[in-house]
């Protein structure tokens, strides 16, 4: 899976964000705050990945056991496939 065509992730004043341009705008009229943890896998998703290799992303720069990143990886999978903000 990867970002939807039209997703833009940009950071301003150390906020990082992600909005939908173009063809996406259709479909997301909004603005996603991100913390740096969401933030790091937007950046990730920017080229295709699997749940698995963003859980292992995570564990190779965040000092977090393997049951948290994936719970928080899937969690935040879901509610960017419920916005349709990426594909499969």
């Amino acid at each position: 899976m990867k970002l939807k065509e039209g997703i833009v992730t940009n950071s301003i004043d150390g906020e990082s964000f992600a909005i939908a341009t173009g063809k996406a705008a259709k479909h997301f009229n909004g603005l996603v705050k991100n913390n740096p943890t969401a933030a790091f896998i937007f950046e990730l998703l920017k080229k295709e990945q699997t749940e698995n290799s963003i859980v292992h992303a995570i564990l190779e720069k965040y000092e977090v056991d393997e049951a948290t990143a994936r719970a928080d990886v899937r969690e935040l999978l879901a509610l960017l496939k419920s916005k349709n903000l990426v594909e499969d």
